[in-house]
């Protein structure tokens, strides 16, 4: 379909005017420079991924002065044995928070090699806490005989969990800092004996939106170790170095917890080589709630003390590696994506797309290692599977296919419809449930002009005979007999035909090229019946019609119906915009006269027509009213040559009215929200066509014919250029 074509150029041209993120290679590798682009499309150039977001931190501390957070809003509260962080030790928070949020000034970028955050456009709330980062063998932590720590860490969760400000609470929270221990060491029940009152306060039992905590699944692997510290697990120290197949205990409670799984993500790190970094933890056990990004050589935000002299409080930038920077990256990416999706979908649902839209290809299948795989951040913002709209009150409920959703107005409908959806917004969803919006008014267009081809095609067709429409009777043959009839006309068989250059077209336009068949009785009555039923590269119409001429009268009055069984007015609906079908009613007076060697004739054509809906968009269409208006004059000419010329507002739409239930997004419950919309049919313009027709007939049968026809605001829009056709062909008839 055109409109995603346009889109995904567009996506294109953005990607190629953006910096190629060479500070921070990381970007590159879960592709957040397609996530930028998709965020830029939905919410217009410069956009920042992550505005209007203050993502929660848990760590050493930060340094709110640092350029990188200049102009945001940073907050820092201390818990007990935190305080604030002077620069003589460098700040592992500064640089975990820059990783996510980071946005260096111009002055700050110009001496020192900086790079911004995955969600550069969010605050931060940082929760301190005392960190160490003892050297020596790895020991697992001891939940036997109760773990003083847990009623410590229960309340920090519950005090970060309860905070908010400027109405905002924390949808996210970073976790760099935890125990050591890994997770296959410990059986569920040791874990809920052991951290009965954390697990109590993560798991926010009664809590609609949960926070999510994603968490850094730990650098143990390698570290030195003592087989006695892994009894019952000798596979977790081989050798005297840790076998970390799994993550550390905090990271991986999911897998032991079930009130856990959905809004705890565990991370691993990838080196720069796309592999698993030889320090991180795998994700083992954990690997349902685990995902791999970036995390060596990240680059972060330095505040410590200066590398020659050691003088503290130095400002800066430099490689940080570890699970502490790769959390990061899928906070921020989780950031971003809330930002993204509008804040429509809940938070564990952004974590279930971002575990299923991972990279799982090549080695991120081994689940053992890389868990879902690698973070995406382009496939996690783009439509996955089939894009429909929705039917139903449900984002998971019938639906149908974008891509299929098409209304094409006739051309007596003309831009009516397609001006009101213009500038509107129409919200789809993804296999997944996830809202992503067009403009509806891309779903629309105006029918194409006749091509040349059939414009020749009814330019060539044979004179009419009828009055000035040359619909009513259309050139029929009569079922007995040759030539014409004398007297009452017996049953005839036609094609139903429509002028080269929409002279004329009245209501009986809408059938095209129909079967026609027809009879005329004494006393000037005229019926005829007509159908496009089974004929090829022709929509289902059928109709009748009626004329009264009284003999000797130069007037004749006409009227008739037509039924459309899958467009109305000509125009088509598909997809999303449901089934279309209507029944016109019309009336009109002809008149023919002579006015010297001139023969002149008129018609004015009224009607209405009741349009139906359903099993779409399209909730209700008002009756329509319409009209068609005709002019003819022509004349013979010396050598057996005619001239005709004709003036026309072929079928228009004067009044009527659509209703359309248009989706414009979700709930973080999954219920499609919807705005009704009222449009004016009445296109903007009204077109008059002026048509001019030679005829000279050659020996044995053969005539040439020369005309040109010329359209003021054709399709009846009020900004179309006129149209000018020039048209020229030889007829023989056999």
């Amino acid at each position: 379909m055109q409109t995603y074509r346009r889109e995904r150029q567009t996506i294109e041209d953005r990607l190629g005017g953006r910096e190629d993120f060479t500070n921070q290679w990381g970007l590159t590798a879960i592709r957040a420079d397609r996530a930028y682009a998709q965020l830029e499309l939905e919410h217009g150039a410069g956009t920042e991924p992550g505005s209007g977001q203050t993502v929660g931190l848990i760590d050493s501390g930060i340094d709110i002065g640092h350029p990188v957070f200049a102009g945001k809003t940073v907050t820092e509260h201390f818990f007990s044995g935190a305080t604030d962080e002077t620069g003589d030790e460098r700040s592992h928070g500064t640089a975990v928070a820059s990783v996510i949020a980071g946005r260096p000034s111009a002055a700050f970028t110009a001496s020192v090699t900086a790079a911004h955050g995955v969600a550069r456009g969010a605050d931060v709330a940082m929760f301190a806490v005392p960190t160490s980062s003892s050297r020596g063998d790895y020991v697992p932590i001891s939940l036997t005989g109760g773990n003083d720590a847990d009623d410590r860490w229960a309340a920090r969760f519950t005090h970060v969990l309860d905070w908010s400000s400027g109405g905002r609470s924390l949808d996210f929270v970073n976790m760099s800092v935890g125990y050591k221990g890994i997770v296959e060491q410990y059986s569920g029940q040791e874990l809920r004996s052991g951290l009965d009152a954390t697990i109590a306060a993560l798991a926010q039992t009664g809590i609609g939106e949960k926070t999510v905590f994603v968490w850094a699944a730990g650098n143990a692997h390698s570290e030195p170790c003592d087989p006695a510290d892994f009894t019952g697990n000798p596979d977790l120290c081989v050798n005297g170095s840790v076998n970390a197949k799994s993550v550390e205990i905090m990271p991986g409670l999911p897998a032991r917890i079930a009130e856990l799984r959905g809004h705890m993500i565990a991370v691993v790190a990838l080196g720069t080589d796309d592999r698993i970094a030889s320090f991180s933890n795998r994700c083992g056990i954990a690997a349902d709630w685990c995902l791999a990004a970036p995390g060596v050589r990240v680059r972060a935000a330095y505040f410590g003390p200066h590398p020659d002299d050691g003088s503290p409080g130095v400002q800066g930038a430099y490689d940080a590696s570890g699970t502490s920077v790769a959390a990061p990256m899928v906070t921020g990416g989780l950031v971003a994506m809330k930002h993204y999706f509008r804040d429509q979908m809940p938070n564990t649902e952004l974590v279930a797309r971002l575990l299923a839209t991972a990279n799982k290809r090549g080695i991120y299948a081994d689940s053992t290692i890389y868990g879902q795989g690698l973070m995406d951040l382009g496939a996690a913002t783009a439509p996955v599977g089939i894009t429909g709209v929705a039917l139903s009150d449900r984002v998971d409920g019938p639906g149908s296919n974008v891509a299929r959703t098409r209304f094409t107005s006739g051309t007596s409908l003309g831009n009516g419809l397609a001006r009101a959806l213009a500038g509107q917004e129409i919200a789809v969803f993804d296999a997944l449930g996830a809202p992503f919006w067009f403009s509806l008014g891309d779903l629309a267009g105006e029918a194409s002009r006749p091509s040349v081809a059939a414009r020749l095609q009814s330019f060539m067709a044979p004179p009419r005979r009828g009055r000035t429409s040359g619909t009513l009777q259309p050139d029929p043959v009569p079922l007995t007999g040759q030539g014409e009839a004398v007297g009452p006309a017996p049953l005839r068989l036609g094609m139903l035909g429509t002028a080269p250059f929409g002279a004329g077209g009245g209501h009986l336009s809408l059938a095209g090229q129909a079967l026609t068949l027809g009879a005329t009785t004494l006393d000037g009555l005229s019926v005829a019946a007509f159908s496009t039923e089974g004929l090829q590269r022709q929509t289902p119409v059928s109709g009748a019609t009626l004329s009264w001429q009284p003999d000797g009268s130069p007037l004749a009055l006409t009227g008739g119906m037509v039924a459309e069984r899958e467009t109305v007015l000509g125009s088509t609906a598909s997809g999303a915009f449901g089934r279309f079908s209507g029944s016109s009613a019309f009336a009109g007076i002809e008149g023919n006269a002579r006015f010297g060697t001139w023969r002149l004739g008129a018609s004015v054509e009224i009607g209405t027509v009741d349009a139906a809906a359903r099993g779409g968009m399209l909730a209700r269409v008002s009756p329509l009213a319409t009209s068609a208006v005709a002019l003819q004059a022509g004349r013979k000419l010396a050598d057996g040559d005619a001239l005709t010329v004709s003036v026309g507002q072929p079928l228009r739409v004067e009044a009527g009215r659509a209703k359309l239930s248009i989706p414009i997004g979700r709930t973080k419950g999954g219920r499609v929200m919807r705005r009704s919309l009222t449009a004016d049919l009445e296109p903007t313009g009204r077109q008059i066509d002026i048509a001019v027709q030679w005829r000279r007939p050659l020996a044995e049968g053969s005539e040439i014919r020369l005309g040109a026809g010329w359209s003021r605001q054709p399709g009846h829009d009020a900004s179309a250029d006129p149209d000018l056709s020039v048209l020229a062909g030889w007829r023989h008839t056999f």
